[in-house]
């Protein structure tokens, strides 16, 4: 996009996304892409029992096949690499000590317990047929239930008494149990008015990316280096795990992520990755391995399956006084190891109070292993498990106490700003009370309650739903892969173009237009003149990548700040060839000029070739310790704090996004079937970059979030055994089960971040679950039932409803 003198700034605009064109065109890269010359093809033999000892693998068979080159069991693997090790290990967390090969035993249905390489992905697939493997199966824990042997809620502190345990070394099944009480919440429960609980719970599932993981990875012995082609969202902690596992020096391990066919968070973790890399360097040989979507199913991380008891006090007049929140969520066989998804508990502790004022605050966060696939990020990460909590705690309230469930929402929303929460975040800035007007407005609030009573007289049940949301971003974590800072490099090269060297990710969230957006605004030139360099270890500087939201904070502060070195050393250079002050300077549209001496003016272009080449920097930036046109800078966020204040609190998410959103539905009693009829969103972003980008990620998110409450399930049996193996069975939403989205914008600035920008990217999915539940239970209120838990298909819908006419009707 082109901008002048005339036309001011380009943030906040709706620039067309420069990738777009690369994308829809075929002519994107992605890791399965990549040609190698003499590759290899892997494919890796996965166990069939959720949990069994590894007796004895004997893969002899296998590499006699025509065109196989080698097989490995785990245990001739565990002599060529290490364990896996941890992404994250704080709050006293349990990890387990495993291979990304199987050794001993198989903790899920899935699980890698061997690998073959061979000239062709069909002979590679075929020779995994070959490999016999005799396992001992062990007792299986399906359920969370199964994993304590007592009921979370009645029994939290045991004696628990579990089926089996699934790491011996533990002495049971509990990986985290974290817990945090300010003020006196027993007391203020004991004197409140209303005393109101409720049991929300969501089901399993995840993200499904158009790209699973894949790898190429390519070993040079004479140099001993290793290039790592692979779809992620963190190259450089990719790197530095693939490094720890197979004992390579970092500098010489170099890792690829070109575009990216889909992250949501599923992608931040280095497990089954490490198995064609290994290959690669034992064979010498490029090896190429592309997961198969059954795999990816049964054993890419897998999400949500949580369930809360939140409880609240209320006085007379709706006002919330404090809560109570016990979390207990099924992480499969490890939620901190293998991949990172134990956070999400934390977060949904941490962020159950939501966007409310609640001075009295207590949680406790249990997760539990079972022998289901790892517990990995997925879009929201705890944010909604913390806003199913609070938001259907508000709804059984209103209906409680008997106050309208908007109005007992105005009472209890944060108004002043910034807030510390109870948990300890500080929530910068907001505007949660306009948000809700404005959906509500939106809407028209009013005459739907009148449409929904003309309905109801027609024997038709159509529901409304309103909800408020905060999205916490920019993930912060201490001792972990996820620590909190950004990394940027910004140059003018010498023909007066731009580049951007970036630690973020693109995985189609509009990294390389923002990027090239907030360096053409601070450097006076087109967006069309700036190029965005990411995903190559040996090329940009260390960066943590992409996930919560942080390419809006932590990235695009980082490239603020880096162009604005710039651009100080570009005016510098300007008022030398000029013969003027800096500081009357202006920049646009690729020129500098004095200010009210339009004549009298220079192209970036001829500044660069004065700085770089004739006459060179002595002359052009005397005294300037850097005499290039180049900016680096590394940012943090002033809104962390990982020191624990007097009450044990720390602040790990920096940003605070603001939303309201709600519902139209209508019912089918007789089907269960649940049809939404419009959805809306207000939210609060902080500035936006660009509109265009914010409008489409919100719409993204609402979609997912619509997905996982309606259609997606990741189901198992109570053997453990995975019934949900492929797309016919795990149903995606699509064009068919979109509604209208209406989507209203505000904005209020961060006074943490230079643009007062906050996080986007999981803004759609935080709510949709919570508004969804909100509006089926309001179009079945006459029937009395209840709606506390996902999935809403048209089977548990219809089993609400006999439920609540079987109440009625009686035996």
């Amino acid at each position: 996009m082109t901008i002048d003198e005339a036309t001011g700034s380009l943030i906040g605009r709706a620039v067309k996304r420069t990738e777009d064109r690369r994308l829809l065109t075929g002519r994107g890269r992605f890791a399965d892409d990549a040609a190698a010359i003499d590759a290899l093809h892997c494919a890796i033999l996965r166990s069939p029992h959720p949990h069994a000892r590894i007796v004895r693998v004997d893969t002899s068979a296998a590499r006699r096949l025509p065109g196989v080159v080698l097989a490995i069991s785990g245990a001739e693997a565990s002599e060529h690499w290490n364990r896996l090790p941890a992404a994250m290990d704080l709050m006293d967390m349990k990890l387990p000590s495993v291979y990304a090969l199987a050794t001993d035993k198989v903790h899920y249905e899935g699980e890698a317990v061997a690998a073959v390489v061979a000239e062709t992905r069909y002979a590679a697939e075929d020779a995994l047929a070959a490999i016999e493997v005799e396992y001992e199966p062990l007792p299986v824990l399906a359920s969370v239930h199964d994993a304590l042997g007592v009921d979370p809620f009645e029994n939290p502190d045991g004696p628990w008494q579990p089926k089996t345990v699934l790491y011996e070394e533990w002495g049971h099944n509990v990986q985290c149990d974290w817990a945090f009480e300010i003020g006196d919440p027993d007391a203020v429960f004991a004197t409140a008015d209303h005393v109101v609980s409720c049991r929300p719970a969501a089901h399993r599932y995840s993200g499904v990316p158009l790209e699973t993981r894949a790898v190429v990875a390519e070993y040079d012995a004479g140099r001993q280096s290793l290039k790592v082609r692979m779809s992620t969202q963190f190259p450089h902690q990719a790197r530095t795990l693939i490094a720890a596992v197979l004992g390579l020096p970092e500098p010489s391990v170099q890792v690829v992520a070109d575009d990216v066919g889909g992250g949501f968070g599923n992608k931040l973790q280095v497990d089954s990755e490490v198995i064609p890399t290994l290959l690669a360097v034992l064979t010498g040989r490029p090896v190429k391995w592309f997961e198969p979507r059954r795999d990816w199913l049964s054993s890419a991380p897998h999400s949500r399956d949580y369930a809360h008891h939140i409880q609240g006090a209320f006085d007379s007049d709706g006002r919330l006084l404090a809560v109570r929140e016990h979390l207990v969520g099924d992480e499969g066989c490890d939620g901190a190891g293998r991949s990172a998804g134990l956070g999400a508990l934390l977060v949904g502790g941490t962020y159950a109070p939501g966007p409310y004022d609640v001075r009295s605050y207590r949680t406790r966060v249990q997760a539990v292993v079972t022998n289901k696939a790892p517990y990995g990020a997925y879009r929201g990460y705890g944010k909604e498990t913390a806003n199913l909590a609070i938001e259907r705690l508000m709804d059984t309230a209103a209906a409680r106490i008997g106050i309208d469930p908007v109005e007992i929402r105005r009472r209890n929303l944060v108004r002043e700003f910034p807030y510390e929460m109870s948990s300890g975040p500080i929530l910068e800035s907001g505007s949660f009370a306009e948000c809700l007007e404005a959906v509500t407005e939106a809407m028209d609030l009013p005459a739907l309650r009148r449409r929904q009573e003309e309905a109801r007289a027609q024997g038709r049940h159509l529901g409304i739903g309103v909800i408020s949301f905060l999205e916490p971003s920019a993930a912060a974590i201490p001792m972990s892969v996820f620590n909190g800072y950004e990394s940027a490099s910004v140059r003018i090269t010498p023909d007066g173009q731009a580049m951007v060297l970036t630690g973020m990710q693109a995985i189609g969230q509009g990294v390389e237009t923002a990027l090239a957006q907030i360096t053409a605004d601070r450097l006076g030139m087109n967006t069309d003149d700036v190029r965005v360099v990411y995903g190559d270890t040996n090329a940009v500087p260390y960066g943590l990548g992409a996930f919560a939201s942080r390419g809006a904070t932590y990235g695009m502060s980082a490239t603020h700040e880096a162009a604005t070195q710039v651009r100080e050393k570009l005016l510098k250079a300007s008022a030398n060839l000029l013969e003027a002050n800096p500081d009357d300077l202006e920049l646009g549209g690729g020129e500098v000029w004095v200010a009210g001496v339009p004549t009298k003016r220079i192209t970036i272009a001829d500044v660069a070739k004065a700085v770089y080449l004739f006459p060179g920097p002595y002359a052009t930036l005397p005294g300037e310790p850097n005499p290039t046109l180049e900016g680096n800078y590394v940012w943090t966020n002033p809104n962390v704090s990982w020191a624990p204040d007097e009450h044990g609190r720390v602040r790990l998410y920096p940003a605070h996004g603001s939303g309201a959103q709600a519902a139209l539905v209508e019912v089918d009693i007789e089907t269960g079937q649940v049809s939404i009829e419009k959805l809306w969103v207000a939210h609060d972003v902080g500035k936006m970059i660009n509109p265009g980008i914010v409008h489409a990620q919100i719409i993204g998110g609402m979609m997912q979030g619509l997905g996982g409450t309606m259609f997606e399930q990741l189901c198992y049996d109570d053997e453990g055994r995975l019934l949900t193996t492929t797309l016919n069975d795990y149903q995606l939403p699509n064009a068919m089960s979109a509604p209208p989205i209406e989507i209203l914008h505000l904005e209020t600035p961060s006074p943490v971040t230079p643009l007062g920008t906050k996080g986007v990217g999981e803004a759609g999915c935080i709510g949709t679950p919570s508004v969804l539940l909100s509006a089926v239970e309001d179009a079945l209120r006459p029937l009395g039932v209840r709606v506390e838990r996902t999935p809403l298909d048209p089977q548990r819908v219809r089993a609400l409803v006999r439920e609540a006419q079987n109440r009625v009707d009686g035996p």
